[in-house]
C-alpha cells in the first residue's frame, strides 16, 4: 500500500474502533504465519487489561504507524491522545476482546 492507503486503512480502522468501544479499543495485525486469511486485515475489538508492555512507539495518529515488522505482528491502542504501537507479539489479535 502506498503511505496514502495505509493512513486511510488506519483511519478507518481506528473510526471503527471507537464506534465500537469508545476509549478502549485496540486494533491488531497478526503475523504471516498466524493469519489465516489470504490477506492482511485489522482486528478490531476491546484491549484487554494489563497486556501493556514496554514494546511499542508513540504516534501521534494513523499516518504515523509504521509497517509492521518483518515476520511480527503489531498492535495499536490509544493512550492520552496519541497511540502506542506495539511489536513482539506473533497473534496479537489474542489480547482483544470481540
Amino acid at each position: 500500500m502506498t503511505p496514502a492507503q495505509r493512513t486511510a486503512y488506519w483511519t478507518v480502522a481506528i473510526a471503527k474502533a471507537k464506534e465500537v468501544w469508545g476509549d478502549s479499543w485496540g486494533l491488531a495485525v497478526n503475523n504471516l504465519q498466524r493469519r489465516f486469511q489470504c490477506h492482511m486485515h485489522i482486528h478490531i475489538g476491546k484491549l484487554m487489561r494489563s497486556v501493556e508492555d514496554d514494546r511499542f512507539v508513540v504516534v501521534d495518529g494513523s499516518s504515523d504507524i509504521p509497517l509492521p515488522r518483518e515476520g511480527d505482528g503489531m498492535w495499536v491502542h490509544p493512550v492520552a491522545g496519541r497511540l502506542h504501537v506495539h511489536w513482539g507479539n506473533d497473534a496479537p489479535e489474542l489480547l482483544l476482546l470481540r
